[in-house]
């Protein structure tokens, strides 16, 4: 079994790489006719740390400045709380800045899963574009039982081993347990989605564009208002499972099925994402459930001691990302790893988590992809 750790690198050119997200964001809300300040509100903010990270284009500084409002908030409700103070839900006394960046925040939450989404949407059409070639490439490469672990929020590998009938959404993600799907929001008649099992495992670290906190109860269930246990018929299908599927997701993908636990998609839910900063929110503060990243690190970290040899492609290891250099530090082995990136500096970053001076690399997946034909390994 090979353990393959993809980052940005991986999906580039198909998605833009960390620096250009906020352009293609921003296009995004000009090409829809979104009504969104959020980005107007960034170019003209007083804050220089704000401006500076707008210049830039970063996208993770922008978040980590408004993630420490959200966080100076959660903390003035606790001290309260703690002093015992009523009504702590009173949000009126606090500074109009801080409720304008959580504002902001939101908006800007919102409009990156939107335009993710909408993105998948239509990958489904542009999948015939040479953009796509290394990653048929690297998906014919993968073999059963292989792992693939992605940083990625986006679905292009499953969509490349979907259509090479190595990967299903119904057995195919390492976030829980076999999800069930049904016909449609109105009809409860069982769909199977081939091919099962799946042959490859995919593992999102950071969350996946259509991912949902999964509810406990069937949708339109309804109760008869007495106490006591749940009936069977009352919980949602599939019990053990820690994700929902948006049923755009799956339309993406070109299944017409949905998800049983959530036929129709939520209006009011935040997806399973952790946005980009360096305040990752792995509490699941945001989405309300960490279970599912607790047990996602937990398989990648297994994953990779058991593999054969581990491949990790277009992932810089960005300083501030602690708990991948966590995973890397404590389940890697360096004799056995690769790193495949154009980057001098990100390949010199994966060189100081070991006692060897640098792991084998390569400048680009283009390049390892060629010399892993050439070497016969292609099955």
């Amino acid at each position: 079994m090979r353990a393959y750790v993809l980052g940005a690198g991986a999906s580039y050119p198909i998605y833009p790489l960390g620096r250009d997200l906020l352009e293609a964001v921003d296009s995004f809300i000009r090409d829809s006719g979104r009504c969104v300040d959020a980005l107007e509100w960034l170019k003209g903010n007083p804050n220089a740390l704000l401006g500076k990270a707008y210049r830039a284009g970063n996208m993770e500084q922008i978040f980590t400045i408004l993630d420490l409002a959200e966080t100076f908030f959660f903390e003035r409700l606790v001290s309260e709380w703690k002093a015992g103070k009523a009504k702590v839900t009173n949000h009126t006394a606090f500074d109009s800045e801080i409720e304008e960046y959580r504002r902001h925040r939101k908006v800007l939450l919102s409009t990156v899963e939107a335009y993710f989404l909408q993105k998948h949407q239509q990958d489904r059409t542009g999948y015939d574009s040479p953009d796509w070639d290394n990653l048929k490439t690297f998906g014919q490469i993968l073999e059963p039982h292989d792992v693939v672990i992605t940083f990625n929020y986006d679905s292009t590998v499953e969509r490349v081993l979907r259509e090479q009938g190595k990967w299903s959404p119904a057995d195919g993600y390492a976030a829980g347990t076999e999800l069930l799907f049904q016909r449609g929001p109105h009809d409860q008649s069982p769909v199977k989605l081939p091919p099962s099992p799946s042959e490859v495992t995919v593992i999102h670290l950071h969350g996946a564009i259509g991912w949902y906190k999964k509810a406990p109860f069937r949708s339109g269930y309804e109760f008869s208002g007495s106490a006591g246990a749940f009936p069977q018929e009352a919980l949602a299908p599939a019990q053990l499972a820690e994700i929902s599927l948006d049923p755009l997701l799956l339309q993406g993908f070109g299944i017409l099925a949905v998800d049983a636990s959530m036929p129709e998609r939520p209006t009011e839910q935040d997806q399973i994402l952790l946005h980009p900063s360096f305040l990752k929110d792995f509490e699941g503060r945001d989405t309300g459930h960490n279970e599912v990243f607790t047990r996602m690190w937990r398989v990648a970290s297994e994953a990779i001691r058991a593999a054969e040899e581990v491949i990790v492609i277009g992932y810089s290891l960005p300083p501030a990302d602690t708990a991948a250099w966590t995973l890397f530090i404590t389940a890697c082995d360096p004799k056995k790893t690769t790193i495949v990136n154009r980057s001098p500096a990100a390949t010199a970053r994966y060189g100081k988590i070991s006692s060897l001076p640098l792991f084998r690399s390569f400048k680009s997946f283009e390049e390892w992809l060629k010399s892993h034909l050439k070497a016969g390994s292609c099955s």
